[in-house]
């Protein structure tokens, strides 16, 4: 059996403020989409509106650099369980494809950081409502190139494959080799359980529409199509019923929420 690494080594931090960071993201874009569903806010359930809304005052800058810099460490962290296989899914087919899912999982993480970047710089359009006005200027400049139309409809694919791989990780539990869960009570574990079910089932689901809608974009030639979080939200609440809605939004308020848990009681190896 190997030795468990020292708890104090430096590694075993960048998942404790990724997760963190990612936690404080979700758990405010849900509870921003049910504020918006009841009109008590207009829009902005989408990451980098929310980065946006942040940065207009002094508290929320530091915050935004918190998250910006948590978010860097998730993806280290992620980049680095898929090389060095610290959980040892092994070289084989399935191995492989697990730990190429684990790249694919910090996809989002890479889109954070990179509004957060833009957000700090002022370079960007972000638009605090939640229009998806820089994901569409980003898909247009594509689509005005021959090849730009495939280019969008792999990102779709590829999103949609880091959909899948949120749902099942939720469905299957797969957080279980990642988490001390022992040291929780029996109740804790069964809500942990239930959070981690909850969020990325939603997560899974928002990421999914907004896959589609990128490929559903690059093969109609239209970056009208493209939507953001807050637009995947408007989807459900409009095609698919409200109360849907309401259920993926305390999703996604349970995603955060289990990273926070997450984060403070990460294992960052099987040993």
């Amino acid at each position: 059996m190997p030795q468990k690494k020292d708890k104090r080594s430096p590694i075993r931090y960048l998942p404790l403020y990724g997760c963190i960071s990612t936690g404080i993201i979700y758990a405010a874009i849900g509870v921003i989409a049910l504020l918006s569903f009841f009109k008590l806010k207009q829009g902005g359930a989408d990451e980098a509106s929310l980065l946006a809304y942040l940065n207009d005052f002094l508290a929320g800058k530091i915050l935004v650099w918190i998250i910006l810099l948590g978010t860097i460490c998730y993806i280290i962290w992620r980049i680095y369980e898929s090389i060095t296989d610290p959980y040892n899914y092994g070289s084989g087919a399935k191995g492989v494809l697990t730990r190429i899912g684990i790249a694919l999982s910090a996809i989002p993480d890479a889109l954070i950081a990179y509004s957060a970047i833009t957000v700090i710089l002022g370079t960007s359009n972000i638009q605090e409502d939640g229009q998806p006005g820089q994901q569409r200027e980003m898909v247009s400049d594509l689509l005005a190139k021959s090849w730009g139309d495939w280019v969008v409809v792999s990102i779709g694919v590829i999103v949609i494959a880091t959909a899948i791989v949120q749902l099942v990780y939720g469905v299957t539990n797969g957080y279980r080799e990642r988490i001390d869960i022992a040291r929780f009570s029996p109740g804790v574990k069964k809500t942990i359980h239930l959070l981690s079910w909850a969020g990325y089932v939603a997560r899974g689901i928002i990421i999914g529409i907004i896959g589609f809608f990128f490929m559903k974009g690059g093969l109609q030639d239209s970056a009208g199509q493209i939507v953001n979080t807050d637009k995947a939200f408007d989807f459900i609440g409009d095609q698919v019923g409200h109360a849907y809605f309401i259920i993926v939004a305390i999703g996604t308020i349970c995603y955060g929420l289990f990273m926070f848990t997450l984060g403070i009681a990460y294992d960052e190896d099987e040993g």
